[in-house]
C-alpha cells in the first residue's frame, strides 16, 4: 500500500495548543491571510487575519488573538440537556411529582472571574396538572449576571404522568390499604 503525504501551510496546526485548523491564503493584492481556529476547555475560538505583510506576521497575530480570547474568556456550562433541576408536585396525576430537567444544554461565554457572580432563577408554571407528557414545558430557568439575564432555558418534565381517574384512584386506595394490613 502506497503512503500518501499531506502538507498543511497552517503552521498553527503543529505549534499551537488546541489548534483545529482553518485556512491560509495569499495573493499579491490581499497579501497574507489566515482564518485560524482552536478549542480549549470547551471554548472554541476563531481568529481572522487579513492583509498581513508576511506569513510570520499572520501566524503571530493569530496566536495573539487566540491567546487573548483564551486568557480572558471561558465557556461557562450551566448544565446539559436532561440534567435534573428539581422535583415538583403536580395535581390530578397518578403520581404526585415529576422530575424537572433542562430541555437543552445551557451555557454562555463569560469574562473570566465573572462566573462566580452568576445567579439562577427557576420559574415553574403554577398549578401543573396531569396529564403531563415527557418533554412538556413546565417552566424556565434563567441565568443572570448583575441583574442582566444572560440566557434562559426551558424546563421540561422528564416523564409522562397520566391523569388520575376513578379506576386509578380505586387501585391506589386499595393498594395503600393492603400495604397497611401487611
Amino acid at each position: 500500500m502506497e503512503k500518501l503525504g499531506l502538507s498543511n501551510t497552517n503552521r498553527l496546526i503543529k505549534n499551537y495548543s488546541g489548534a483545529t485548523g482553518l485556512k491560509t491564503g495569499s495573493t499579491s493584492l490581499a497579501l497574507y491571510n489566515l482564518s485560524a481556529s482552536a478549542t480549549r476547555d470547551g471554548l472554541s475560538l476563531i481568529a481572522v487575519i487579513m492583509k498581513a505583510p508576511s506569513t510570520k506576521v499572520r501566524f503571530s497575530e493569530a496566536e495573539k488573538l487566540l491567546d487573548y480570547g483564551f486568557n480572558n474568556f471561558s465557556y461557562q456550562s450551566f448544565g446539559k440537556a436532561g440534567d435534573l433541576i428539581q422535583t415538583t408536585s403536580i395535581y390530578k396525576g397518578i403520581q404526585a411529582t415529576i422530575p424537572v430537567v433542562l430541555e437543552s444544554d445551557a451555557g454562555i461565554l463569560l469574562a473570566k472571574g465573572s462566573e462566580k457572580n452568576i445567579e439562577q432563577t427557576v420559574t415553574l408554571d403554577e398549578n401543573i396538572s396531569a396529564p403531563i407528557t415527557s418533554g412538556q414545558k413546565v417552566g424556565e430557568i434563567s441565568f443572570s449576571l448583575d441583574g442582566e439575564v444572560l440566557t434562559t432555558v426551558n424546563l421540561v418534565s422528564q416523564i409522562s404522568v397520566g391523569k388520575i381517574n376513578l379506576t386509578t384512584m380505586s387501585t391506589k386506595i386499595f393498594s395503600s390499604w393492603f400495604n397497611l394490613l401487611r
